[in-house]
């Protein structure tokens, strides 16, 4: 599971993914918070691995946001209470889709009954940074942000309008801090940040390069070739198996270059027939992508 040692004992799941609901749990504990307002977005059934759901069972409110209709019916149907309100959107960094307009022009907040937030989930694989620079107006006292843990921690990327890449743990511990959150926990995919402008503030600041903070696997290639995945912190387990898998979507690819090829200084003969048979399967593998490059190359410089 691999939690910061912050909040190792802690953490749990009952509806989240890597313990978050345990740690969320203690983070409220001490803040003195019993029953406070929640907004997820990225809120898929309202269940499904969700960070807000054990809260909302133990009689929070606030607001559940999912766009894809499918998964909106299923959140409509598992969420039913006077004090949550579920909202169909995929948010967005301006305008009526913002955070802020939808939370804005909600019945909640026009009741008065939720007017700001002690807890911000964001999970949607993509623009989750630029939209929680985008909230000027609901700033939440605790934040949990998923990000990428297979881009280096030294990397300072942010996902690209429209694109599903994901977001560094660099990035976003960065901007954290200027919005003075202070980083507390990190799993596996979330990191969790506290406002530290809070009154009492009783949590240990983490520094994002903290050896001891799970984040995630490293891709590396050695130098004869074999791509190396090693997790980063206390369990740095390196593994080159032939067969790996990606990420997310669970897909499985072969190492990129054969075994039979995969030395240190080979010899030229080696080298070219490598060279070679690499091209070859391409040719069967990306036809379209590898006639693309032969034209390139055929223009000359």
């Amino acid at each position: 599971m691999g939690i910061s040692a912050n909040f190792d004992s802690c953490a749990k799941n009952i509806h989240s993914q890597n313990g978050e609901d345990g740690i969320l749990r203690e983070i409220f504990a001490r803040l003195k918070i019993d029953k406070g307002i929640f907004c997820e977005f990225g809120a898929w059934d309202g269940k499904h691995l969700s960070n807000t759901y054990a809260l909302f069972e133990q009689g929070w409110g606030g607001w559940y946001i999912e766009g894809d209709a499918r998964r909106y019916e299923d959140l409509v149907h598992n969420i039913v209470s006077p004090h949550v309100e579920n909202i169909r959107a995929f948010v967005a960094t301006e305008g009526a889709r913002s955070l802020d307009n939808l939370l804005r022009q909600s019945n909640l907040f026009a009741s008065g009954v939720c007017r700001a937030l002690d807890l911000l989930s964001i999970d949607i694989d993509s623009d989750d940074l630029a939209i929680w620079k985008s909230i000027k107006e609901f700033r939440s006292k605790v934040v949990v942000i998923e990000y990428n843990p297979t881009i280096p921690i030294d990397v300072y990327f942010q996902n690209p309008p429209g694109r599903t890449f994901g977001n560094s743990a660099r990035s976003i511990f960065e901007f954290a801090r200027s919005q003075s959150y202070a980083l507390v926990a990190a799993t596996g995919s979330n990191l969790i940040f506290v406002d530290q402008t809070l009154p009492d503030f009783p949590f240990v600041a983490l520094d994002i390069s903290d050896p001891a903070l799970p984040l995630g696997q490293r891709y590396f290639f050695g130098m004869d070739g074999t791509l190396i995945m090693q997790a980063v912190g206390k369990s740095a387990v390196m593994s080159a198996l032939e067969i790996l898998r990606v990420p997310w979507n669970n897909a499985r690819f072969g190492q990129p270059v054969d075994k039979l090829f995969r030395h240190y200084d080979p010899g030229k003969r080696t080298r070219t027939i490598g060279r070679i048979w690499s091209y070859f399967k391409l040719f069967i593998t990306k036809p379209g992508a590898m006639m693309l490059r032969v034209l390139d190359f055929s223009k000359g410089p």
